[in-house]
């Protein structure tokens, strides 16, 4: 590691201002998902709702490029349990990503931005840039990232998209093939959402109900 660190290009937060807001957000949002089946049986019927959107339309290649690696490094695929591949987590951040309901645009930004900083944190260490780097050095990034504030609160914020990504029921992009549920031996509750009853279309229904 090359201990001439260079300046970064752009000010790196020490910390995520409302990070505790945040991970509030995120905890409800998961109960109200995981719970969405059994909403299912309250009288709020779409008659349709769009398709999830697998696709990258968000980031550029060298982000998503970021983004899969360090995905893959806080969960390997070392014979453990599923991979950060196996679930999928890249394609269910890409829907975090575009949820509109119930995420404010801070919080992507958050997560694009530390992207860029981790990017530049390479560029800081190792004079390249990520994607240049072998694996053991992406490694060696993460590590070293996550003793800095900044670091610490954004690969939290990636490690709670991932649990969600295991734990969710895959019409959310993540889970795939239920092999988050079969590595824990989990039985979802029934009845299983469906793509007229998803979380966000429920949610949305009721923001609805609310404002008449």
């Amino acid at each position: 590691m090359n201990k001439n660190k260079k300046q970064t290009k752009h000010k790196i937060p020490d910390a995520l201002q409302d990070i505790e807001a945040w991970e509030l957000n995120r905890r409800k949002f998961l109960k109200g998902a995981l719970l969405a089946g059994a909403m299912t049986q309250i009288g709020f019927f779409m008659s349709c709702t769009p398709e999830l959107k697998k696709g990258n339309d968000i980031l550029s290649a060298e982000q998503a490029t970021i983004l899969d690696d360090i995905l893959l490094i806080l969960f390997p695929n070392d014979g453990n349990g599923p991979s950060a591949n196996d679930i999928n987590a890249f394609g269910y951040i890409m829907w975090v990503l575009h949820d509109e309901l119930n995420r404010q645009p801070e919080d992507n930004e958050y997560i694009i931005e530390g992207l860029d900083w981790m990017n530049e944190q390479s560029e800081s260490f190792f004079e390249k840039k990520f994607v240049e780097l072998q694996p053991k050095e992406k490694e060696e990034l993460v590590a070293e990232i996550v003793q800095l504030k900044w670091g610490k609160n954004w690969t939290s914020m990636m490690i709670t998209l991932l649990y969600e990504a295991l734990l969710l029921d895959p019409i959310y992009g993540g889970n795939t093939n239920e092999v988050g549920w079969k590595w824990l031996n989990h039985v979802p509750g029934y009845p299983r959402p469906t793509e007229e009853l998803r979380y966000e279309r429920i949610m949305e229904k009721q923001m609805k109900i609310k404002q008449t």
